[in-house]
This record gives C-alpha cells, sequence and structure tokens, in this order.
C-alpha cells in the first residue's frame, strides 16, 4: 500500500511540477526560434505577446521580411509600404505536459500549435473560412523528440484588376520530426492549375523530402551540415492553343546532398537532375540526366554570400568586400565544380558527357585579378562530350538554323525552309570540323570531343590546343 502511494505521489509531482519546466523549456525554445529567424538574412521575427501559466503557455509571434533588403533600389513609398506589409502573426499556443489534450491524447513534455492570423491573405487568396492560411502542431515526447504535422488548406488565387485568371492549388500536407541527432521532413501537394486567357497549365504531385543531420537550425544560420533533400514533381503539362503550342514534362526529380569536413570549415554539395520525358515544340528529350557536384565551398566565403544574395539592393558592394576579405581562403581551398554526368535522348540520337573542374595552387590572388594567364594556370579541367550520328546532327542542324536565322538576307524565308537548307549543309559541317580535329569518331562511330588543361597546357582530342593569350 506505502508503495502504491508513493508511486501516486511521484506521478503527481511529475504531473504538477513537470509543466512548469516544460513551460520553461517551450519559452526558451521560442527565443532560439525568434533568434535564428533574425540571424537568417533578409527575415524579422518578434514577439508581440506572451503568456505563461502552470499548464500552457501562449504566445503571438511576428514574422516578415527585412524591408532594408530593399532600402536601397529607389522605390517609390508606395512599394515600400508593400515589403513593410509582407508579414504575419504566428498565434502560438502549448500545452504542458506530461499529460497531453492539445491535439490529441498523449503523453509527453508538451503538445503545441502554431497557426497565422485568419485574415492572413485573404485580400489575395480564396480558401476555407474555418480554415488557416498555414498552420502546424506538434508534440514533445517524454524524451525530448519532436514531431510535427503542417498544413495549408485549399486556395484559389483571387483575380486582380478585372484579369480571368484562375490559379488554384490543392492544399500541402507535411509531416517531420526534430531530435538532437537531426531533423527531417516530407510534404507534398497534389495539384496545382492555372487557367488564363489562352493558357492553361497543371502541375501534379509536387513533394519535397529532407533530412538533416545534428543541429537543424544551421542551415538558417549559415552554417555546413549534412543533410539529403529530394524535390519531386511527377507531370507539368501547358496548352496555349492561340499559339498551337503545346509542352509536357514527367517525372522530374531533384536530388540534393551535402557533406561537411570533420572539422566543419569546408561543405560537399551534390545537385542531380533526372526528368523521365519532356516535349515541346522544338524539343523532344527522355531520360535526361545532369548530376554536379560542389565541392571545398569554405564556410565564410559561403556564408558571407548567403548574406550578400539577401540583399540584392547593396550586392555590388558586398561582392567587392567578398572579392576583398574572402576569395583567397576560398580559393586556397581548391574549389571544385563538376559535372561528373551528362546523358539522355533527344529527338532521335543519345549524348553522354562530363565536365570535371578545379583550381588549385591559388596562393595570393592575381593583379589584376581578370588575370586570364593565372587562371588557365590554375585551373584543371578534364571534359568529355559523346554523341551518336543522330545526335550528332540533331545538334548540328541547330547550329546551322540558328546562323541562318540571324542573317538578314534570310528573313523572308519560312521555317520549313532554313530547316531544310540546314538538313542539306550538317552533314558537310560535321565533316569539316572532324577534319580540322575539332571532333573525332570513335570505334563505334560516335563522335567524341574531348577537351583538358593542366599547368595552363590545353589539349583537344589529345592534341596541343593554344590558348588565345
Amino acid at each position: 500500500m506505502k508503495k502504491i502511494i508513493i508511486s501516486v505521489a511521484a506521478i503527481a509531482v511529475v504531473g504538477l511540477v513537470a509543466p512548469k519546466f516544460t513551460g520553461a523549456g517551450i519559452n526558451e525554445g521560442l527565443d532560439n526560434f525568434i533568434a535564428n529567424v533574425n540571424t537568417a538574412p533578409g527575415y524579422t521575427a518578434t514577439i508581440e505577446s506572451r503568456e505563461t501559466s502552470w499548464f500552457s503557455s501562449a504566445a503571438v509571434v511576428k514574422v516578415g521580411i527585412d524591408p532594408a533588403m530593399f532600402a536601397d533600389l529607389d522605390l517609390a513609398p508606395s512599394d515600400m509600404q508593400n515589403f513593410e506589409e509582407l508579414s504575419a502573426n504566428i498565434n502560438v499556443t502549448a500545452q504542458h505536459g506530461p499529460f497531453l489534450t492539445l491535439n490529441g491524447l498523449g503523453l509527453g513534455l508538451s503538445a503545441w500549435k502554431a497557426e497565422v492570423d485568419e485574415s492572413v491573405l485573404r485580400e489575395y487568396l480564396s480558401y476555407a473560412d474555418d480554415e488557416r492560411f498555414y498552420s502546424v502542431a506538434g508534440q514533445v515526447s517524454l524524451f525530448g523528440g519532436l514531431s510535427f504535422e503542417d498544413t495549408m488548406p485549399k486556395f484559389t488565387v483571387i483575380a486582380q484588376d478585372g484579369g480571368d485568371e484562375a490559379i488554384t492549388v490543392s492544399g500541402w500536407n507535411g509531416k517531420g520530426t526534430a531530435s538532437s541527432s537531426g531533423a527531417t521532413y516530407a510534404g507534398a501537394t497534389d495539384l496545382v492549375t492555372v487557367s488564363a486567357d489562352g493558357v492553361t497549365f497543371e502541375m501534379k504531385s509536387m513533394s519535397l523530402k529532407s533530412s538533416i543531420e545534428g543541429d537543424w537550425t544551421a542551415a538558417m544560420k549559415g552554417d555546413f551540415y549534412n543533410s539529403t533533400s529530394q524535390f519531386g514533381i511527377t507531370s507539368i503539362s501547358l496548352d496555349m492553343p492561340m499559339l498551337d503550342t503545346k509542352a509536357s514534362l514527367d517525372k522530374l526529380i531533384v536530388d540534393v546532398k551535402t557533406e561537411k569536413s570533420e572539422d566543419g570549415k569546408l561543405m560537399d554539395m551534390d545537385i542531380n537532375y533526372a526528368v523521365e520525358s519532356i516535349e515541346a515544340p522544338t524539343f523532344s528529350g527522355r531520360d535526361l540526366i545532369v548530376k554536379s557536384e560542389i565541392n571545398n565551398l569554405e564556410r565564410a566565403f559561403f556564408k558571407a554570400y548567403q548574406e550578400a544574395s539577401a540583399n540584392p539592393a547593396q550586392m555590388e558592394q558586398a561582392m567587392a568586400d567578398i572579392i576583398e576579405t574572402k576569395l583567397l581562403p576560398q580559393l586556397q581551398a581548391s574549389p571544385e565544380f563538376n559535372l561528373t554526368e551528362m546523358s539522355g535522348k533527344v529527338a532521335d540520337g543519345n549524348f553522354s558527357g562530363k565536365i570535371m573542374t578545379k583550381v588549385t595552387g591559388v596562393n595570393s590572388l592575381p593583379e589584376p585579378l581578370e588575370d586570364p594567364a593565372f587562371w588557365a594556370s590554375k585551373t584543371v579541367v578534364d571534359s568529355k562530350l559523346t554523341l551518336d550520328k543522330a545526335m550528332a546532327l540533331w545538334v548540328g542542324e541547330q547550329v546551322v538554323i540558328s546562323q541562318i536565322q540571324a542573317d538578314p538576307n534570310a528573313a523572308g524565308m519560312t521555317n520549313e525552309e532554313i530547316k531544310a537548307i540546314a538538313a542539306e549543309q550538317v552533314e558537310g559541317m560535321i565533316g569539316m570540323f572532324a577534319q580540322q580535329g575539332m571532333i573525332t569518331v570513335n570505334a563505334d562511330g560516335e563522335y567524341e570531343m574531348t577537351f583538358t588543361m593542366q599547368d595552363g597546357q590545353a589539349m583537344l582530342n589529345g592534341k596541343p590546343m593554344p590558348l588565345p593569350f
């Protein structure tokens, strides 16, 4: 009996005392959130009001775009007013655990909900009267792990100035987690449609998945981090009957990965694109892949560039400062920009290739900075492009067509006439390039072009190539 009484007393103590400590944690977390937002270039956040009691907390947070970003653009006062109004109040409600009912029955340190004001964007968007344009609800477990869900309702853009365009978004639903070891998020919208005078557009199933290791606020602070993310669209279609134009895209996938060095001073970034098919009036492609790398990004340079990008009005001066104070450490880190794979099918042909570039051995900046001989001596290039015959003919035809269209004497020619002339000339042009050594033919009958450069010495298809400086 005594054990039962002690156990009940312990539970009572936890139930009564833990909420107060949890409430303090919520307020500390809210303060950290405000600090992180204000650290991110271009954004502002303030706590307009806050109330804390034993079992609950509430606050109103104002989040917006920093109008100072546009102060030097010489905009009219009315335009500046628009930027100042790009803000919203977020109403935060929290319940302190361990017994939770705010987002359903459960046990945990806290449950919370954040919703924008019910009036947000109603001047421009139409959505259900009982909905908020954005809301997020979550719970902190007894072990400190965070889980949450966020939503946006289905909405339609209200046509302005008597326009007849109709833009509808089916809404957004997402789920995420966060803890001391990292964070994850996945969200999606099913359908986006646009209908206007002579134009219809439809996008199906846009989704985002991401994860980050360690401190999930690192990205907001401009610090380096390990992460993976994937952005996808199932299909896009565009129809403009008045221009007799149709275009479509199927299965776009963009994968992004970041990986920092052990000391956190450098970061590598992979960005890979894949498209199953794309159809347009003058272009048809299938199984298109582009894989890129940006390696050895230096932290101070990266952070300074992020901050400069968030303030376009002062971008020119900021870039001058970056070149003067941050460029050399970045170059000393031997940055790389690589296209490790380019491949696909265009029209009836196939192509593949790579471009690997690296800047190395820079100990000081040249004077003048634009000295081409200096940069050629510090740049390493290894590239190769392979086209089958059908692809080579298609590329050559596009080049000839552009040349004819630029000739004033061809102004009266139809597209069909221009294309016919290009088709007659293209094989002779490719043969001339092969004779000049600009392209080679491999054992499979494919056309190849290789270009390498190191220590200021360039090679085209294995033969020395003089540089124009």
